[in-house]
């Protein structure tokens, strides 16, 4: 029998941007017999105003001068080589080469192997602090240093690299919104009282979650199970009244689904 058979997990990530449409997170607790409903409230999308589209065109411009290149999230990796796709006549060859790839964590460096780009990455702590961590982002004797982001979110990374002494450019690719088509499922789901735990992958989607559940189902909704990536959404969750709350080592699919398996068997 499988491991996470009869498991019913809510699921409130955005869609992960890929050429399959296949979120690999889904794709594992599923195959480990586990039910998932996975109703985003929060979906990422292309900047497209001018202004915007221009930045990224002097980024790409200027790639030769940066020695180190961050990728933030898998959706950065994503819409850089979609924003390259549609910039063919300027970028034939696709990313050019020179600095030094980084990434926020193993799904990240995952996306960039497949273009042939091999990044350094945290190996246990998938999260700006990890990333400072590494020994080659010590010290920043004025290299020049790209991040590749979205649109907002913590600025943690890039003040840190400043105050290192890195020169940093932030190249904003998207942005996130508040989706709220699923809110009726989600409330209807909390209602019924059959779900087993909550899986959140960051304090974003945690508060777009609560301003979409209804009053009547707060209580449920907060004493249901809550799976989180780190220890700073664990304490964020535990001031707004979650009762129950796992917290993984990083927000790595193999470590979630692990930490999520290992919480279930004990309960069984």
């Amino acid at each position: 029998m499988a491991k996470l058979t009869g498991l019913q997990a809510l699921l409130v990530r955005a869609i992960q941007p890929n050429d399959s449409k296949e979120d690999i997170f889904v794709r594992q607790l599923s195959s480990e017999g586990a039910s998932i409903h996975h109703f985003p409230v929060m979906e990422t999308v292309a900047i497209d105003q001018p202004s915007d589209i221009n930045s990224i065109s002097n980024h790409l411009h200027n790639y030769a001068s940066y020695k180190k290149a961050i990728f933030v999230s898998k959706s950065s990796v994503y819409f850089l080589l979609d924003w390259l796709k549609n910039n063919l006549e300027k970028y034939p060859k696709g990313l050019p080469l020179g600095p030094r790839y980084y990434a926020i964590g193993k799904t990240t460096a995952d996306a960039l192997k497949n273009i042939n780009i091999n990044a350094d990455y945290p190996k246990q702590d998938f999260s700006s602090e990890g990333l400072l961590d590494l020994p080659s982002l010590f010290v920043g004797d004025h290299q020049k240093v790209v991040i590749f982001s979205g649109v907002g979110g913590r600025q943690l990374l890039s003040s840190e690299l400043k105050s290192r002494g890195f020169l940093v450019y932030d190249c904003e690719l998207y942005y996130r919104r508040c989706l709220k088509i699923f809110s009726d499922e989600i409330n209807r789901l909390i209602s019924k009282n059959v779900l087993d735990v909550v899986v959140i992958h960051s304090a974003e989607l945690l508060e777009n979650l609560l301003s979409q559940i209804a009053p009547t189902n707060l209580f449920t909704l907060k004493v249901l199970t809550l799976l989180v990536p780190s220890e700073r959404i664990r304490l964020l969750a535990k001031s707004l009244g979650f009762k129950k709350i796992i917290c993984s080592p990083s927000a790595s699919t193999e470590q979630m689904v692990s930490m999520m398996r290992e919480c279930y068997i004990n309960q069984s």
